[in-house]
């Protein structure tokens, strides 16, 4: 499980990102007038995010202190499904369009429930 941050020039390649299912948190530091444009691009791919397959969860969130900050919580069935979530033409064109300053994210396994007693 890899703990680095993502750098914005480079958010995936400089980190280990497994291949079976996993999670991903982080935030995002918008450019202050980039926020609200920024909110609305994640509206979008959240609505995206539910036909997406081998996308098991995507919640974005403003931080209730600083709406130029966004949190998210993602988690995949593996890194294909990543890969594929982060090919989309809305992420693709955010990515190229310059709307934050950072992004920090934190790679994981999720923790399971434990089996139901018998």
């Amino acid at each position: 499980m890899s703990t680095e941050e993502a750098k914005k020039d480079d958010p995936v390649t400089t980190i280990t990102i497994p291949e079976d299912e996993f999670c991903v948190y982080g935030s995002v530091y918008a450019y202050p007038e980039h926020a609200e444009a920024l909110a609305a691009v994640y509206a979008e791919t959240t609505r995206l995010s539910a036909f997406e397959p081998g996308t098991i969860y995507y919640c974005i969130f403003r931080d209730l202190n600083d709406p130029t900050v966004f949190h998210f919580f993602e988690r995949y069935t593996g890194r294909q499904a990543f890969d594929d979530h982060n090919s989309q033409p809305i992420i693709q064109k955010l990515l190229k369009d310059n709307l934050w300053k950072n992004v920090t994210a934190k790679f994981g396994k999720a923790v399971l429930p434990a089996a139901a007693a018998s």
